[in-house]
């Protein structure tokens, strides 16, 4: 496809070229690229229409003789009555709209250069015929208004998509999945064997599955990873740790509760004497463990996430809710920056519940831009499942688009499906997984170098638990709608 911008050089090259001494006789308008090119084409507002209606930006393609607007508008849009503007590269004797199979517009035809202002019904086929100044070149455009046929802006988890929980098992007590650098490994255990799984995706249709011999009965929800080890909790607080999964050797600490894994260490909770600690290991240097701040989750919180902060120069550590040591249930939000916790959240403007074993991921969403029909991608927090305060489980979504610091509840384009059950304790993961061109030589685009591929981040559940505490044997894939569309900018 010819952009605007080359095509323009390319006309100013050949006028600079054939210019003799200021003589405007001297151009040579005989191809028709010169004397029937559209150069822009518009919507008008119309703001009961849409919003920012005129702001649509479409793309003249003029080597496929198309007019379109790469990014669809709204699924649902009323593109009934709709006024254009169009804009020629020169003078031209007419342009003329031919409506045909339209829904509300009969059959007719519109002459743009002398009814400017007539409304056109783009539901039907729409061609425009521009015919030169001189009236012996002729170009056709078919001209189409793209609207979504589903809404972009949604959360799916396709019923279709779900599969079987690697190494689910109906007698597994236990199953916690990590992520160790580039490896997603799951540990499975019924209460008497133990079982690993391993794969490079999530979405790996076959795990390599190894049997442990573990020398502790593990509390499996501890587990953790750092990109080179494994550690894990014995039912007697020992702390255990591992570099693949298979050998297994005590670290020398007993621990409460696992919060997550930071910088290379992980990071835990002490049960002292008179008070809870906070721990890591292995510890660095001038480390010295310290209280407990009041209302801290000491267990039962979400996992612990890690994602770089823009206001920040270290990563930012996150968990959500949980428990603290006079038995609370919290809604708070506690973030760690590589030395010190502190609570995040600001509790009057958060929408967020009191909860116990949330999900929590790093994710994204969509915004419109100010005064535009075009959206941005936004960094967004995401707190799925968990246990309310009374026993109950969550099946809200909340979003933080102001990493953690205010929350809202999700609306109904962003939500667990019904088909999807309740649950508490799963693990998410986000797994870009790369998307092709293939069948879409043809889709709509404003890029003016041909995208042939594209990475889409696909959120992975596994697991998690019922409100009779019983191990769900699902691994769920989901996605934000418009990161599957095909890229137009």
């Amino acid at each position: 496809m010819m952009t605007l911008a080359v095509l323009f050089l390319s006309l100013s090259t050949l006028s600079s070229c054939n210019k003799d001494n200021d003589d405007s006789s001297a151009y040579s308008y005989s191809t028709s690229q010169q004397t029937t090119l559209v150069t822009g084409f518009a919507l008008q507002a119309d703001a009961d229409v849409l919003a920012n209606l005129d702001s649509v930006h479409f793309t003249v393609d003029y080597d496929k003789g198309l007019i379109y607007n790469a990014d669809s508008l709204p699924k649902g849009t009323d593109v009934t009555a709709l006024k254009v503007t169009v804009e020629f590269l020169n003078t031209v004797s007419s342009a003329v709209f031919d409506i045909t199979g339209a829904t509300v517009q009969a059959d007719t035809t519109i002459n743009y250069t002398t009814s400017s202002t007539k409304s056109i019904d783009f539901t039907g086929k729409t061609v425009l015929t521009v015919v030169s100044a001189d009236e012996t070149q002729v170009k056709k455009y078919d001209v189409k208004v793209l609207v979504h046929k589903e809404n972009p802006d949604t959360l799916i988890f396709p019923q279709s998509w779900r599969r079987d929980l690697p190494g689910y098992r109906y007698t597994a007590i236990g199953h916690k999945a990590v992520k160790q650098g580039d490896l997603y490994r799951i540990m499975n255990y019924n209460g008497i064997e133990s079982f690993l799984f391993t794969a490079e995706s999530p979405n790996q249709g076959t795990w390599d599955k190894q049997k442990v011999n573990l020398p502790f009965a593990p509390q499996i929800p501890s587990l953790a990873a750092t990109d080179d080890a494994l550690y894990m909790l014995a039912d007697d607080g020992t702390l255990y740790t591992s570099p693949d999964g298979m050998e297994w050797t005590s670290c020398g600490v007993t621990w409460y509760s696992v919060l997550g894994a930071y910088d290379g260490r992980v990071l835990g909770i002490v049960k002292g004497d008179d008070a809870y600690y906070h721990d890591e290991y292995p510890r660095t240097e001038g480390f010295e463990a310290t209280r407990v701040e009041d209302g801290f989750p000491i267990s039962h919180s979400s996992g612990m996430i890690v994602t770089d902060n823009k206001w920040t120069v270290a990563q930012q550590a996150m968990v959500v809710g949980g428990m603290d040591s006079q038995g609370n249930v919290l809604s708070d939000v506690w973030g760690y920056d590589g030395n010190h916790w502190g609570k995040i959240n600001n509790i009057h403007s958060s929408a967020l519940p009191a909860l116990t074993e949330a999900t929590v991921f790093s994710y994204y969403t969509y915004k419109a831009l100010s005064g535009t029909r075009r959206y941005g991608r936004q960094s967004t927090w995401y707190v799925m499942g968990g246990k309310l305060a009374d026993g109950s489980l969550n099946k809200n979504i909340y979003l933080s688009n102001t990493q953690g610091i205010t929350w809202t509840k999700a609306d109904s384009t962003i939500c667990q499906p019904n088909h999807m059950p309740k649950f508490y304790g799963a693990q998410a993961f986000v797994n870009f997984e790369t998307l092709t061109t293939a069948g879409m030589a043809n889709a709509p685009r404003r890029v003016t170098t041909p995208v042939t591929s594209w990475e889409c981040p696909y959120i992975y559940l596994f697991g998690g638990y019922n409100d009779q505490g019983v191990l769900l044997p699902y691994l769920w894939r989901g996605v934000y709608n418009r990161l599957t569309n095909y890229p137009v900018y």
